[in-house]
Parts: structure tokens; C-alpha cells; sequence
């Protein structure tokens, strides 16, 4: 039995939003792994310092996704008891394990190889222009004030990936509609309010994939409708289960990463000065905000396979591990000065989108949509001004995610 008892950890508190430096310092410095225990998942440590984050992230034979290969059969009963719709969409890459991780992953990764990010910029440029007029028309009616969350950072993503996927432009404006009904839920008992709009949508690229087959066009949908190694293709289930987590995961990380980073630009008037005077900084720029803002404030549990004995810690085949991203990126022992916003900072080797064989997928497009609407934003309005309350930003209680609410400023 662990002597340690498990922590009342409300990891849904504001002030892991508003006050992250010191809500997971306080985090840190219970040790390299605390005992936890939070909803739907039970008893965990929450990994918290960046080598022991680092390792879990990485070594994919000490700590795994699927529950199977820990003795943990009983956690398929979720899966078990999830609607046939759920159940089908939530098996792809990110619950695997080696070697179907791999080969779902070359898979993909051959077909991002496609879809050239450097190439697409002049696209995602003029697709942020649109989006930028349309917010100077909403400002121009409510004497200059906007909120950024709504139409700046949460539409023009939507927007970019539909590009990315190649949809049929007349499509966009139903599938947007669609994929609003559940883009932005707030629990895990929300996402059952959603069924008729997930259902319009898997319906909807199920058509995708058979037009593609027939008369492939540019896109995403075709690069993985044809992507093959090995005499292997991806499923009719994988197809959807693997474009759904591309809208899902990936939007959501961008939508956070844009309205985070616009906020910390708001708070910091001399890295924004740093910037407009210099826009070949915007690159590192955005790894800083990767790091200090951590919008993915955790990654996936994994399980342990074998008893262990781990940062000092004695862990059992079986057991659940959480690594926390942000108490990682703010590490002292790894980043000097941590608290501090450093544009120039040097080997920012920071785990905003995790790391190992299940990094994020989509970060060379995150990093580019940042980089672009930071740099047409600030060009039009460099003297964009925050107008929400004296209060504070207005926060998200979401377990998981640094997330604003609505990001308010007014635009002069």
C-alpha cells in the first residue's frame, strides 16, 4: 500500500488560469509525482517536473495508452457503455499502443507530408485578412470593442482546417454550423448534447471519402483517403475517427493558442513593442507563448506496465499517470527564470505539444496560424487595448486547458 495519501486537488480552480506560475509551483513542489485523485478517471499522480514529464512522454514501453497492456481491462468498460458513434470515433491514434500507433501514424504522417505548411501560408494569410475585416466591421458597430475569442481566434481555425481538409467551399458554412454544436464543450457529460450535429458531421465525411475515391481533389481528405505503406490503407472508421481528432484536438489547441497569446501580448506592452518592431521575432515569440501559456495543460494518462520504481516514487503495473505540461514549462531546474516571458529564449525545448510518439500532429499548422494572425492583428491595430473587467480575463473552468471564456479589447 502507497503511504502517501492522495491530495484534494482541484485542478478546475481559477487560479491554474489566472495564476499558473504559482498554482502549479504550489503542484511542483509536492514532488516529482503527486497522488491524486479527480473524476471519471479516479486515482493518479500527477507527473510535474519537466525530466519526469519528459520520460513519460517518451518511453512508450514503461508507460501506455491503452489499458490492455497494463492489466486494466476493467477501463474498457467506458468504451463498453459508450454510444456505438463515440465508440468508433474515440479509437484511433491517440489510445494507441505500439505497433497499431505506428502504422496508423506513418499513415497520417505521410499524408500531412502533402499538405506543405510553408506553401499554405499565402492561403492562411489571406483567410486571416477575411476574418480580420470581418472583426473591424463587428468593432465599427459596437464603437471599436470585440470579442477575439468569438470572432477572431475561434472562427478562423475552423475555417484554415476546412482549407487544410480541402471541403468544398459551398460545404463550409453547414459544416461550420455542425461542428459549433459540440466545438466547445464543457464536460464530459456534455458531449451527449451534441449527437445530432456529430451525427450530421460523420455522415457528411463519410460522402467526403467516397467523392474523393472517385475524383480526388487537393486536400487532406484525399492525401489520407490514398496514403498506403505496406499495402495498408486506412479504414472508413479510421478515416473519420482520424479527421474527427484533427478538427477536435487540433482546432481546439489553436483557438486557446491565439486568444492566449493576443491576451499576454495585451498584458506585456513591451514584448509586443519587441515584435512590431521586429516581426522576424514572431517565430520564438510563439514558442515562448507555447511555454508560458501551456494552453494543453495536460497530456493523456498512460499507464504503467511494470512495477517501477520512478523519480524516487514506487509505481505498480496498472497505475495511472498524468503528466502536467504546465508545471513541466515552468520548471526552474530546466528554464531560467521561468515566471518571466523570454522572446529570445535560448533551446525553449518546452512540452506545449508534448513530446515523443504521440506529439501533436498538427503543430507546424498551430505555429503558423499564430505566427500569422499575431503579425496582421497587431500590423492593423498595434494599439489594441484589453476592455474586460477590472476582475481579470474571463477565464474557463475546463479541466485540462488554459482557456479564455471571451477576450474583450478594443480596437484603436
Amino acid at each position: 500500500m502507497h503511504k502517501l495519501a492522495r491530495q484534494k486537488i482541484d485542478l478546475s480552480a481559477i487560479e491554474y488560469r489566472a495564476r499558473p506560475f504559482e498554482a502549479f509551483g504550489r503542484l511542483r513542489e509536492m514532488g516529482p509525482l503527486v497522488p491524486a485523485r479527480l473524476a471519471l478517471l479516479g486515482k493518479l499522480w500527477l507527473v510535474t517536473t519537466y525530466d519526469a514529464v519528459d520520460e513519460v512522454l517518451k518511453n512508450d514501453k514503461l508507460f501506455c495508452r491503452d489499458p490492455r497492456h497494463a492489466g486494466k481491462r476493467k477501463f474498457l468498460i467506458f468504451q463498453l457503455l459508450m454510444p456505438g458513434l463515440f465508440r468508433r470515433l474515440s479509437q484511433n491514434m491517440v489510445g494507441a499502443d505500439e505497433p497499431d500507433h505506428r502504422r496508423l501514424r506513418s499513415l497520417v504522417d505521410q499524408a500531412f507530408q502533402r499538405q506543405n505548411i510553408s506553401e499554405l501560408r499565402p492561403r492562411i494569410e489571406e483567410l486571416a485578412d477575411q476574418q480580420l475585416d470581418r472583426v473591424a466591421q463587428i468593432a465599427a458597430h459596437n464603437g471599436g470593442e470585440v470579442d477575439l475569442v468569438e470572432h477572431l481566434a475561434r472562427p478562423l481555425p475552423l475555417t484554415v482546417i476546412c482549407e487544410v481538409l480541402g471541403l468544398p467551399s459551398e460545404d463550409r458554412p453547414k459544416f461550420k454550423k455542425w461542428f459549433a454544436s459540440f466545438a466547445n464543450i464543457k464536460s464530459a457529460w456534455g458531449i451527449f448534447r451534441v449527437v445530432p450535429g456529430l451525427r450530421k458531421t460523420v455522415k457528411y465525411l463519410r460522402g467526403q471519402f467516397e467523392q474523393v475515391r472517385k475524383e480526388p481533389r487537393t486536400g487532406l481528405i484525399t492525401a489520407l483517403v490514398e496514403a498506403e505503406q505496406a499495402g495498408d490503407r486506412l479504414s472508413d472508421d479510421e478515416l473519420q475517427s482520424m479527421v474527427m481528432l484533427l478538427l477536435l484536438a487540433g482546432h481546439e489547441t489553436t483557438v486557446h493558442l491565439v486568444s492566449n497569446s493576443i491576451l499576454t501580448l495585451l498584458q506585456l506592452p513591451e514584448v509586443k513593442r519587441s515584435l512590431l518592431d521586429d516581426w522576424s521575432k514572431v517565430e520564438s515569440a510563439v514558442e515562448e507563448m507555447l511555454r508560458y501559456n501551456s494552453p494543453a495543460q495536460f497530456a493523456k494518462p498512460r499507464f504503467v506496465t511494470a512495477d517501477i520504481e520512478f523519480h524516487g516514487q514506487r509505481l505498480r503495473r496498472g497505475e495511472l499517470v498524468m503528466p502536467v505540461l504546465a508545471a513541466a514549462n515552468y520548471d526552474p531546474v530546466r528554464f531560467d527564470n521561468p515566471t518571466e516571458f523570454n522572446i529570445d529564449r535560448p533551446k525553449n525545448y518546452h512540452l506545449g505539444f508534448g513530446a515523443g510518439p504521440h506529439v501533436c500532429l498538427g503543430l507546424k499548422l498551430a505555429r503558423a496560424e499564430t505566427q500569422i494572425v499575431l503579425e496582421r492583428q497587431l500590423t492593423r491595430w498595434p494599439n489594441l487595448q484589453p476592455s474586460f473587467e477590472s476582475s481579470g480575463p474571463d477565464w474557463s473552468r475546463r479541466i485540462g486547458m488554459r482557456s479564455l471564456n471571451t477576450l474583450t479589447v478594443k480596437c484603436v
